[in-house]
């Protein structure tokens, strides 16, 4: 039995890739295929990957979780908003400071035209067909790579990758330098810091390596900054994919030559947002009931 051609998760995952990897480039290829279809080419991409975001932080907290599909797949474009919005405040109430960090991915919500939503319902059907939220749910397929910065990767030409300089690392050769990073004694607490960590598979990689000599990645401190304000939101958003903790830091900046105005910057954004979610809990009004949020049970560092 199907729902609008899509089977139950239980049957989703049975159908899914064996591999982790070959399951998060089957969904970014079908979530590229229908935006260049039918959002022309890389235009909106903070819709594209924002939306992917917003349901990839809405997946179960374990494989055997409950089935999310059959809530999306009967909503509108304009459901799917209220929807997508409900998630978000979700994360805004578990860490508001992450949250405002990964505000170029929702802040399009915000005010969305009606060419924004056009189709988004179509888009999210096809992201459950792939298999997203199967994906997202299982920590071990979520850490076999980065969804969100294969997707980016794809909807950037060549020609922006080479005038920003921008080169996504292979997730091969990110768990071959997690190994070597790993290699030596890490003790909890110690600090993981990527200045460079473009949408943060290095950190990915350096999470499957903790977690491969059965090690928490929670228990270690994370700071990953980029340059680019898509790359670092991606950051903010993975962490929570990949179960970095309640410890992770993600910055927009010039981490090189402006340490300390970056550290400074990225302190008093934390500030201001833990001010404003105790006077503003709701992130974005909503009539939709956000589904269970795996992490809120987590209780605040």
């Amino acid at each position: 039995m199907t729902l609008y051609g899509i089977p139950p998760a239980g049957m989703r995952r049975a159908m899914a890739p064996e591999s982790g990897r070959d399951h998060a480039h089957a969904i970014a290829d079908a979530a590229h295929a229908w935006w260049t279809s039918n959002r022309g080419g890389s235009s909106d991409r903070a819709i594209a990957v924002g939306t992917l975001a917003g349901l990839a932080l809405s997946a179960p907290s374990r494989p055997e979780g409950p089935d999310y599909g059959p809530l999306l797949l009967p909503l509108n474009d304009e459901q799917l908003i209220d929807a997508l919005r409900a998630g978000w405040n979700s994360f805004w109430t578990y860490d508001p400071d992450l949250t405002e960090a990964a505000r170029p991915l929702h802040d399009w919500l915000s005010h969305p035209t009606e060419t924004d939503i056009r189709g988004l319902s179509d888009y999210a059907r096809v992201l459950v067909r792939a298999g997203l939220l199967e994906y997202c749910s299982d920590t071990a397929r979520a850490e076999s790579d980065d969804v969100l910065g294969l997707l980016i990767t794809r909807m950037r030409s060549y020609s922006e990758r080479q005038s920003t300089g921008e080169f996504f690392t292979p997730a091969v050769a990110a768990d071959h330098m997690g190994d070597i990073l790993f290699s030596t004694d890490r003790r909890p607490g110690d600090l993981f810091l990527e200045a460079a960590a473009g949408t943060g598979t290095m950190a990915r990689a350096a999470a499957a390596t903790l977690r491969f000599f059965g090690n928490d990645p929670a228990k270690y401190r994370w700071w990953l900054n980029d340059l680019d304000p898509l790359n670092s939101a991606c950051c903010a958003v993975s962490a929570q994919l990949w179960r970095l903790g309640r410890h992770v830091t993600v910055s927009c900046g010039d981490a090189l030559n402006d340490p300390r105005l970056l550290e400074e910057a990225v302190r008093e954004r934390a500030e201001r947002a833990t001010a404003e979610q105790q006077t503003r809990p709701v992130l974005y009004p909503t009539r939709t009931r956000p589904p269970f949020w795996p992490w809120q049970s987590v209780p605040p560092s």
